[in-house]
């Protein structure tokens, strides 16, 4: 059953990809699938319970579970973070039925937007998500300090948010870029400037 389920989801998932939310139709879904209608219904009520299903799984695969992070070195805890960055982005174009080499698909994002303004509630959950990374990212950041890793005036709080604002100004610039740009490279090549600036 979770099979035919997840099946839905990931046939469900690439229409979405190649349209908008509004273009595609529970119709198309069906078809698509190769299912019988009812089948489709006995697990999904219609197009938008299954597309918030579709985007909870994708924030759920893209909250980070810090628990087996370097807590005492934040050069470390910084290439961890790219690491697992990269390996969620592998898994989500497996997903979308991609070879885990190729960059994310932009329109990936996309769905994610059109999500953001149909569901309120997914806000919350990315806020939450937000606060989450702030304290560890903070804890993080303070233990660097401790060891005179870094050196700053800077709050740890200030400086988590440049780390993370980095992950969202990175990504708009690929997103608007004409070029085929590594997300994780550019993450990279941002986190390390940030870090050596602290390092003196």
């Amino acid at each position: 059953m979770k099979e035919t389920k997840d099946f839905i989801l990931s046939t469900s998932l690439l229409l979405f990809l190649q349209k908008s939310y509004r273009e595609v139709t529970m119709k198309e879904i069906v078809q698509a699938t190769g299912l019988s209608k009812g089948a489709v219904y006995h697990y999904f009520t219609g197009k938008e319970e299954l597309f918030k299903e579709i985007v909870l799984m994708f924030f759920n695969m893209g909250a980070m579970d810090y628990s087996a992070f370097p807590k005492y070195s934040l050069k470390d805890f910084i290439d961890k973070y790219i690491y697992t960055i990269e390996k969620s982005f592998k898994q989500i174009n497996v997903m979308m039925g991609g070879d885990e080499n190729e960059e994310v698909s932009f329109n990936f994002f996309f769905i994610m937007f059109e999500a953001m303004k149909r569901f309120p509630e997914m806000l919350e959950i990315e806020a939450e998500q937000y606060r989450n990374d702030m304290k560890v990212w903070e804890r993080v950041i303070e233990n660097a300090r401790k060891s005179k890793e870094i050196v700053s005036h800077t709050t740890n709080t200030e400086i988590a948010n440049l780390f993370l604002y980095c992950t969202d100004g990175v990504f708009i610039r690929a997103l608007n870029s004409n070029k085929q740009v590594k997300y994780s490279t550019k993450l990279q090549e941002a986190f390390y400037s940030l870090y050596e600036n602290l390092m003196t």
